[in-house]
């Protein structure tokens, strides 16, 4: 395999991730895990992994933390990751991984039509 394929087989192996991620997703809210405890455990788990990431490479191009920063952070963390992972868990419980994983690649069109209707 030489490098510049690579990047496919990377690719690939993602997709593979976020479709046995789905299933599981999907077995779990079928054996009774709550839509709410599992986006709450998500985000615990991402913050306790990449907090000390980001303080330890990003330390000297970090704004201070003001107010303002603070306020565009939860702002970004509500309407961005956060609604889209509670609609995500709750659509997936009335459908299937398929149909999950499917409308999940359906993400970059709507943020361009958003973008081109918004300017």
């Amino acid at each position: 395999m030489n490098t510049s394929s690579f990047p496919y087989f990377a690719m690939v192996f993602v997709q593979f991730l976020f479709a046995g991620a789905s299933i599981t997703m999907k077995i779990g809210f079928a054996n009774g895990l709550n839509q709410l405890i599992f986006v709450v455990y998500r985000h615990l788990i991402s913050t306790i992994l990449f907090c000390p990431l980001a303080f330890v490479y990003e330390r000297k191009e970090r704004p201070t933390l003001s107010l303002v920063v603070m306020i565009k952070i939860f702002v970004l963390s509500s309407l961005g990751s956060t609604i889209h992972l509670n609609a995500y868990a709750y659509g997936l419980t009335y459908t299937s991984a398929t149909v999950a994983s499917a409308l999940n690649c359906i993400t970059p069109s709507l943020t361009f039509l958003i973008a081109f209707l918004l300017r």
